[in-house]
């Protein structure tokens, strides 16, 4: 016996252990949609990145549908892992480069991804688009900002930043680049919490005239990112690094939100410059014994900042120099917020808050509605708080909150408030309380949680006009009973037999009738869906040519992307229909399998997956050739044609 108890108690012990496994891996699992700025200018692109994290056995990755924005580059995909206290995280990411197409506050769905079975969606995210300048970006691979010219300084004499523009007899190139032109990414913290705020300020420094452009923006991977508007053009600052002189352009500032904890890193930015270095041509005999550009250091052109009458002088070449370069990674140490200590009303706000809690009114009848607005400000991540979570008695209908923000334009730390406002619909009449609403955050300068709580509500609600359905009205002289009548009734008077009445017979059929009815009605219907799925795997090569036809018009159109598109559903949509699989189902392999049970093989089916891959590449790394589409749209329908031929004999 005690034998037996031991090893039950072994059995629940190791159950246990397997359930705390598993859910700890299920807390492990996030799929998160982050962007690069959440307020944008209508001709500003900006990048947004859908990350899943230790997701096994990934199925499907189903982006949403940016109807309100151009998609100018993507999607391109990122996976690889990280390892944080012996802790590996593995991750995969889909990125991509958007434009607005109009003006107004839009909000991108989540994306959707098969897991071990599981559907899942990743958050919601929203976007501000304001008006941009007056002159309309056309739409580029990647998203460039540009960065004003520099041609040194103005005044008289000799610039310290002119001397090095002159490109010396054997001087090398690459080094005086290296020396004279670099990027910088300032951080104010490099060790902070979940959820607290950094800032990331991407400088440009040059000693020489350039010419710059920004190529490529960081992706913010973990962050929540809100962009700090800058001057445009952007204006340069006087910096000394060892003593040396250098001109600063802040090409972009960004208030940044770890939404994960773990080791992240900041992404490189890349910018590409035109260098224009200086050449002296002249007589080597004119200017013997002395400096060769002594002339033209003092020449009052030099006052002149971009140096016009300068470059354009006979004596003088110039040599524009391309040179790519880019910041360096910075890794940031984020740290979990603690557990201990932690409020049951904590929802993620991390900063420093207040809050106010006011009701519209406190008397109100049943046919009235009250507003409870509920307004949370101060610094922190303002732009994630979540709602706080609203008690109410059983004598209230309760609807999903108002939100609306008012945060402070270019404000750092970021500052403002967000309001959500709550429609309550009292039932019942009487004096009721609401609970005081309470909200929670964490305050990493003191290192604590603080709860901030309003006072109760005392609400007193009359009887309205509106009285529910359900309640009857009982009262002397309402529900009397109908009077008896013990007369004989005038139908039994005509026949004495009701057997030989007309009436017998139908009220004895009329069970029969209701009977067949429900069978004709239930045989209808199943040969409704039956003929459904006969009709589809009849017409399945009629509808896919059918979209094939669409395909072709886009194909004249130039519309790559749109033409790929849609012979892909065609030819998939076939497949369902024909083999009788379900779309969210369909795969290589199923395919294959069920070709092969019709002894279908050999160069239908190889060149139905070529056909298939050749589709996928293009709408990854689309490259406009009107022959390469030309050519697919003709493989497309001549497969078609023959698995039609193969499936029917």
């Amino acid at each position: 016996m005690k034998d037996r108890f031991s090893i039950r108690k072994y059995i629940f012990s190791v159950l246990c252990c397997l359930g705390l496994v598993v859910c700890a891996s299920a807390q492990d699992l996030r799929f998160t949609t982050s962007v690069s700025s959440n307020s944008v200018t209508l001709d500003e692109p900006f990048q947004i990145q859908f990350m899943l994290e230790n997701g096994t056995n990934i199925a499907s990755f189903t982006p949403p549908s940016f109807k309100d924005f151009e998609v100018l580059q993507g999607p391109s995909q990122m996976q690889g892992q990280s390892i944080f206290n012996g802790r590996r995280s593995e991750y995969f990411a889909l990125n991509y480069v958007l434009q607005p197409k109009h003006v107004g506050s839009f909000t991108i769905p989540g994306a959707q991804a098969r897991v071990n079975g599981n559907v899942i969606k990743s958050n919601p995210v929203l976007i501000e688009v304001r008006k941009g300048n007056a002159q309309a970006q056309q739409p580029q691979q990647q998203p460039q900002q540009m960065v004003p010219q520099h041609r040194g300084q103005s005044g008289g004499g000799i610039s310290e930043d002119l001397s090095d523009g002159i490109l010396k007899k054997g001087e090398d190139i690459n080094e005086k680049l290296k020396k004279n032109i670099f990027l910088k990414v300032d951080v104010d913290k490099t060790n902070l919490y979940e959820g607290d705020q950094l800032t990331a300020t991407y400088k440009l420094y040059t000693r020489l005239p350039t010419n710059s452009s920004v190529t490529k923006v960081p992706a913010f991977k973990g962050f929540s990112a809100k962009d700090i508007e800058l001057p445009n053009p952007p204006q340069a600052t006087e910096e000394r690094i060892n003593g040396v002189p250098y001109k600063v352009f802040t090409i972009r500032k960004t208030l940044l939100f770890p939404l994960q904890s773990g080791t992240l890193e900041l992404d490189p930015v890349e910018v590409d410059n035109q260098v224009r270095l200086v050449k002296l041509v002249g007589n080597g005999k004119r200017n013997r014994g002395r400096d060769p550009f002594e002339d033209f250091f003092n020449d009052p052109a030099f006052k002149d900042p971009f140096f016009d009458d300068f470059f354009n002088r006979p004596e003088v070449e110039y040599q524009d120099v391309p040179y790519k370069i880019q910041s360096n990674p910075i890794r940031i140490n984020v740290k979990p917020l603690p557990v201990e200590g932690r409020p049951l009303s904590y929802n993620g706000a991390v900063g420093s808050f207040k809050m106010t809690a006011v009701v519209d009114k406190t008397t109100l009848s049943t046919d009235d509605a009250l507003t409870l607005k509920v307004t949370i400000s101060g610094h922190g991540n303002v732009n994630l708080l979540n709602a706080p979570k609203v008690d109410v008695p059983s004598g209230f209908e309760k609807y999903d909150p108002k939100m609306t923000d008012d945060i402070e334009k270019n404000s750092n730390p970021l500052s403002g408030s967000r309001q959500f406002e709550y429609v309550l619909m009292p039932q019942e009449a009487g004096k009721h309380t609401i609970p005081a609403v309470e909200f929670s955050y964490f305050d990493p300068a003191a290192n604590s949680y603080k709860t901030l709580r309003s006072e109760p509500f005392v609400i007193d609600i009359t009887q309205g006009k509106r009285v529910k359905e359900d309640k009857h009205d009982f009262g002397v002289g309402k529900n009397e009973l109908v009077k008896i009548d013990g007369g004989i009734q005038q139908w039994t008077r005509s026949r004495s037999w009701f057997i030989i009445s007309p009436w017998f017979y139908v009220l004895l059929a009329l069970p029969l009738l209701i009977a067949g009815a429900i069978i004709f009605y239930k045989r209808r219907k199943d040969y409704n869906t039956t003929n459904a799925a006969l009709l589809k795997h009849r017409y399945a090569n009629k509808v896919a040519l059918k979209r094939l036809e669409l395909a072709a018009r886009y194909l004249k159109e130039g519309k790559d992307k749109a033409f790929y598109e849609e012979t892909s559903r065609a030819v998939w949509g076939y497949l369902s229909h024909k083999l009788k699989i379900p779309f969210a189902d369909l795969s290589k392999q199923l395919i294959q399998d069920k070709l092969a049970a019709r002894h279908i093989n050999g160069t239908n089916t190889s060149d139905l997956f070529e056909l298939i891959d050749n589709c996928e590449v293009a709408l990854y790394a689309p490259a406009h050739n009107n022959d390469k589409m030309q050519g697919t749209y003709s493989k497309a329908v001549t497969i078609i044609s023959n698995l039609e031929d193969a499936l029917k004999n």
